[in-house]
C-alpha cells in the first residue's frame, strides 16, 4: 500500500501557505547527517545565491521550509533523505557576495529526521531547488528507517569474494559507497542471486557502460526484484521478501568492451549449470 508524505506530516490546506519543500543535490563529501558535519551540511541546505552571481539559485518566501536530500549522486533514482523542518529568519551575506539563508531547525517532525526516505522525480531538470508544499499530498513514502540514515563504508576484498545478503547491498547502493561504486561501475560480471528460504536461484548478467553498479542498483530501487518477472511476483506477495536474497558474482568481464552477444552467450552456459530454469527463478 502507497503512503503519501502528507499522511505522516499532516500539515492541513490552510497552512499551505506557510511551507516550502526544498530539494538539495548530494553534496560532494556525501555528507547526508548533521551528527557528521553539522555546519558543513546546514551550509549547503541553506545556500541562496552565489558569489559574483546577479541572481538566486533559490528563493524561499515561506516562513517555513521541508528540506530533503538526494541520497543517489548520479540522479538516477529520484529517492531523497528528510532532513527537518527549518524557520526561515533571514538572509545571511557574506563579504565575497553569497548569500545564505538563516535557517533554524525546528522540533517538528524530528522524529522523522534523517530516517524518512521519499521519492520524486524533479519536473522542473536536475536544478529545480523547490517545489511547492501542494506535492506533499503525492509524494511517495519509500521508507523511514528504524535509526537515522548512515552512509556505510565497506571493505571490498576482490571480484571474487563479491555475495552479499540484499539487505547489505541495499545499504551499499543508497550509501553511494564510493570503493564499491567505482569498483562496480567498471565491470560487467554474471551474478546470481540466492533465495536463502529455499535455495533456489536467480542468474543473471550485466553489459551497460555503467556496468554491475547500474544493474545492481535497480535491484535496489524496485524492493529487490529488478523487474525480473518471477522475483517481483515473490516481492508483489511479500513486500520485504528480497530480505532473503544473496547477491554474488559468478564471473566477471573486466574489459567493458566485451560483447554483449559473448556476456549473454555466458549467461546462457551458468544457467545449463545451476539448470536455473528447471529448478531456480529464470524464466527464459
Amino acid at each position: 500500500m502507497e503512503i503519501f508524505l502528507n499522511e505522516i506530516f499532516n500539515i492541513v490546506a490552510n497552512e499551505y501557505k506557510d511551507w516550502t519543500i526544498c530539494l538539495n543535490n548530494a553534496n560532494e563529501e556525501g555528507i547526508y547527517s548533521f551528527e557528521e558535519n553539522e555546519s558543513r551540511l546546514l551550509e549547503h541546505i541553506s545556500w541562496k545565491k552565489h558569489r559574483n552571481s546577479t541572481t538566486s539559485f533559490r528563493n524561499i518566501y515561506t516562513r517555513y521550509c521541508l528540506q530533503f536530500i538526494r541520497l543517489d549522486r548520479d540522479k538516477k533514482y529520484n529517492q531523497w533523505l528528510f532532513l527537518g523542518a527549518f524557520e526561515i529568519c533571514g538572509v545571511i551575506n557574506f563579504d565575497d557576495g553569497h548569500q545564505v539563508y538563516d535557517l533554524r531547525k525546528m522540533d517538528l517532525f524530528n522524529q522523522y529526521s534523517e530516517r524518512l526516505i521519499i521519492e520524486y522525480s524533479k519536473k522542473q531538470g536536475p536544478k529545480q531547488a523547490k517545489i511547492g508544499i501542494e506535492n506533499i499530498e503525492t509524494i511517495k513514502v519509500v521508507s523511514i528507517l528504524e535509526k537515522k540514515y548512515v552512509k556505510t563504508s565497506y571493505l571490498f576484498e576482490g571480484y571474487h569474494k563479491v555475495s552479499l545478503p540484499f539487505l547489505e547491498l541495499k545499504k551499499i547502493v543508497m550509501g553511494n559507497v564510493d570503493n564499491w561504486r567505482i569498483l562496480l561501475e567498471n565491470v560487467n560480471c554474471i551474478y546470481s542471486i540466492v533465495d536463502e528460504t529455499n535455495g533456489k536461484i536467480y542468474i543473471g548478467s550485466t553489459y551497460n557502460k555503467n556496468g554491475t553498479w547500474n544493474r545492481w542498483s535497480e535491484y535496489v530501487y524496485t524492493n529487490g526484484h529488478g523487474n525480473d518477472c518471477e522475483l517481483k511476483q515473490l516481492v508483489e506477495r511479500q513486500p520485504d521478501y528480497a530480505k532473503s536474497f544473496r547477491f554474488s558474482i559468478i564471473e566477471v568481464f573486466l574489459n567493458k568492451d566485451d560483447t554483449s552477444p559473448y556476456i549473454l552467450e555466458r549467461e546462457r552456459y551458468w544457467k545449463e549449470v545451476f539448470r536455473s530454469k528447471i529448478f531456480g527463478y529464470n524464466d527464459n
